[in-house]
């Protein structure tokens, strides 16, 4: 059962804000207190005035240690209170570790105390979120202003596939273009569902836009398979859009929510000018994670929250490189866009920071990722080059292989792990990254008939190994 922290009025709290001590003065007593050695660019995202920003962090830059340090700095110097900071990233797992990192690093920096336990005054702390647990607390909070009944239930994944099944199997059709197997079906229709969700359009609208395309595509010359194909895939898209329709309003008589529902109602909050005057009133600082990989409708939410000119102090830090592009309608465009959508009361764009030294690799790997990366560099504003830490420019190696077959792949690969091993390299130190779970068997018997070690993460890759299957 979720635990929701006991707040008291906002004008007690804004009281007590005036109130607390500055324990931290300066960067440098930061850096000591935390023990970590900031870069000069750390630095600056860190102790930046209390206003919007958004941060360009490269891979292995740091990102979580610096969104981490902001917190402490904006607590410890006196300028808010710990419960009045915001934090959402994506999973549970990476909130759990922000939220660790946050609270550990006031704690050893001395502005919170763990063991002084006052019940009359119990220490606050950031509230770390998830943006979808986000988005469900707020139609908890505020959806009776949009016409939601509090006893609205979210769906499991389960429900989801025998609700969209159902729907299927009850329209009443037909349904000629549809021409794939019932399961797929199923998966189409809730793909369909959550992608509409997320890029807030209506099913409505996907239908018109492919009557007109269906119309334009009769008189024009097709002249290979791919472009043959358009017309059937608007064809089954128009009639699975009137499907979502039906599993929509399914779906609402029964009181039931899913996350791309979750989304998209709170984005519907989002232009309700007092919930926004409650939210900022209630997280003076706002710290948004991973903020390449947020949907229209997240991006909708926020800045309709936090953004479009009110100059409220969030910092997003992402970095577009990084992208899932599309997935779950993520949008790598809000990363590039935050300086417009979270501008300043004057207009001015918000203030665009990078992070570029990765302390996680030697300079070779990096001279390769980076020119690896060049034409995506070129595509996204404040995106730089990475750099190695000071003395380790000529650290690492890098080695390319071709061979002629798969086999032979396998076994150069298992080849050169087993003489890291037996030269020392432990094998807890050494990550086989592959395309698909597919290969995971494969590398394991190899590495196992070497007697390397082997540990496969995640379920995906176990499933494939003999003595499981």
């Amino acid at each position: 059962m979720a635990r929701r922290a006991i707040r008291p009025p906002l004008s007690v709290r804004a009281a007590s804000l005036c109130d607390m001590p500055a324990r931290i003065t300066d960067p440098d007593q930061l850096k000591e207190l935390l023990g970590i050695p900031f870069t000069p660019e750390q630095t600056a995202c860190i102790t930046a005035p209390p206003a919007p920003q958004v941060i360009v962090a490269g891979a292995g830059s740091g990102k979580t240690t610096v969104m981490a340090a902001r917190v402490v700095w904006l607590v410890g110097t006196g300028q808010v209170a710990p419960e009045q900071v915001l934090g959402l990233t994506f999973t549970n797992k990476a909130a759990g570790e922000l939220a660790e990192r946050v609270r550990k690093a006031l704690v050893k920096a001395g502005v919170t105390d763990p063991d002084v336990i006052d019940p009359d005054n119990p220490p606050g702390e950031p509230v770390i979120s998830t943006y979808h647990a986000f988005a469900g607390r707020l139609l908890t909070d505020h959806g009776l202003r949009i016409g939601l009944e509090p006893t609205s239930r979210l769906l499991a994944d389960a429900t989801r596939y025998q609700l969209a099944a159902r729907v299927l199997r009850e329209a009443p059709g037909p349904y000629p273009a549809l021409t794939r197997s019932f399961a797929d079906l199923v998966s189409d229709l809730l793909t369909l569902d959550a992608e509409l969700a997320e890029h807030l359009v209506r099913p409505e609208q996907v239908r018109a836009h492919d009557a007109e395309l269906l119309l334009t595509l009769q008189g024009a010359k097709l002249t290979n398979d791919a472009l043959r194909k358009v017309p059937e895939t608007a064809a089954a898209r128009r009639e699975l859009a009137e499907l979502v329709v039906r599993y929509r309003a399914a779906k609402r008589e029964r009181d039931l929510l899913d996350f791309g529902d979750q989304i998209a109602l709170s984005a519907r909050l989002a232009g309700i000018p007092e919930v926004g005057r409650v939210l900022r009133d209630e997280f003076r600082v706002v710290l948004l994670d991973e903020y390449q990989d947020t949907s229209v409708a997240q991006r909708v939410l926020l800045a309709g929250l936090f953004g479009e000119g009110t100059g409220h102090p969030v910092t997003a830090v992402g970095d577009p490189c990084q992208a899932i592009y599309g997935w779950r309608g993520a949008s790598v465009a809000n990363l590039d866009d935050f300086p417009q959508h979270f501008a300043h009361p004057d207009g001015r764009p918000a203030t665009r920071q990078s992070l570029s030294e990765n302390r996680r690799s030697g300079g070779r790997l990096l001279d390769l990722a980076n020119d690896l990366a060049e034409p995506l560099r070129a595509m996204h504003a404040g995106v730089e080059a990475l750099r190695p830490a000071p003395g380790a420019e000529r650290d690492g190696m890098v080695r390319c292989a071709l061979l002629p077959t798969h086999a032979e792949e396998i076994d150069w690969l298992a080849d050169s792990i087993a003489h890291l091993v037996r030269t020392g390299k432990a094998p807890g130190e050494i990550a086989v990254l592959c395309r698909t779970a597919t290969d995971f068997a494969e590398i394991q018997g190899a590495l196992v008939e070497r007697d390397v070690p082997v540990e496969v993460v995640g379920l995906s890759g176990l499933l494939h190994l003999p003595e499981v299957a």
